[in-house]
């Protein structure tokens, strides 16, 4: 992982004291990385909806603010986690938004997986307040945020990395910069979108096995310790099949691949094979499919 030797995450923060952190989001994904903060003593301000999640956290030790207000002034450092681009608007912008109240200085780190341009509009907009955001979509599960082995990649300035990659490895074991802000997202896509054509190519697999009459476990046995193994592979072995993968995975998938379908719009792109093999695969995971 990326780390920067002997940097305090914060200028106003002592030596070897990590930085307060303002967190909005604590979904299925934003949940456990506040556990992971909290469980490395990094004081964590949290803004939650929901009753349960507000009780679950200040139990842990978590400061429950109750508005964006009060969180986007309470922390030099503010972690988001929506799950989609109209989440991020309703979190970031408007009068009540964390632009709006964040102290000058402050960075933004952007956890969601949105279409590029999205991120390059809220970064034009926290830079007119002084505030920098980085574009830092994540790739794992929720099992590996809590075992502190996500992969987060960032796009954006060098010194607000430096800044908050001290309190991101609270939760991530890879750290990987890709260059300007909204190159870290544009890199998420086109995994993304690679992502889901293993995952149309591994369930067509699946379903040949089936025609052959292999059973599913037993073709996802032989095939994870074969050379066509894979995440994806290993994936449907670890949930039990192609439908409970589906059920858990599916509506990630549909949002990421919508994403990607936007910026290629967009930008009057042709996805070429790997957008031909998440539209003629089995799974309906584009928007002609749904």
């Amino acid at each position: 992982m990326s780390m920067i030797d002997q940097t305090s995450p914060d200028e106003t923060a002592e030596p070897g004291v990590l930085s307060p952190v303002g967190f909005v989001g604590a979904g299925s994904m934003g949940a456990p990385m506040v556990e992971r903060l909290l469980a490395a003593g990094v004081p964590v301000h949290l803004y939650a909806r929901r009753a349960e999640v507000q009780a679950r956290f200040a139990e842990l030790g978590a400061v429950i603010e109750p508005s964006l207000e009060r969180v986007a002034a309470a922390a030099p450092v503010l972690i988001v986690c929506p799950f989609s681009a109209a989440q991020l608007a309703e979190i970031a912008g408007g009068p009540d938004g964390l632009l709006a109240h964040a102290t000058p200085g402050s960075v933004v780190v952007q956890h969601a997986t949105v279409p590029t341009e999205a991120i390059r509009q809220l970064a034009a907009d926290a830079a007119a307040r002084d505030i920098t955001v980085l574009d830092a979509p994540i790739s794992g599960t929720s099992a590996a945020i809590l075992a502190g082995r996500l992969t987060v990649l960032i796009g954006g300035a060098a010194a607000a990395a430096d800044r908050v990659e001290p309190l991101l490895a609270a939760y991530a074991s890879t750290i990987v910069r890709t260059g300007e802000v909204g190159s870290a997202t544009t890199v998420k896509l086109i995994n993304n979108l690679t992502f889901a054509a293993h995952v149309q190519t591994a369930v067509a697999a699946v379903q040949l096995g089936e025609k052959l009459g292999i059973q599913d476990r037993d073709l996802l046995a032989a095939v994870t310790a074969c050379s066509a193994d894979s995440v994806v592979f290993r994936h449907l072995q670890a949930i039990g099949g192609v439908e409970e993968f589906l059920a858990a995975a599916g509506p990630y998938l549909r949002k990421d691949v919508a994403a990607v379908e936007e910026v290629a719009a967009a930008l009057g792109l042709d996805t070429g094979l790997l957008g031909e093999v998440v539209q003629s695969g089995p799974l309906p995971l584009t928007a002609q499919r749904r």
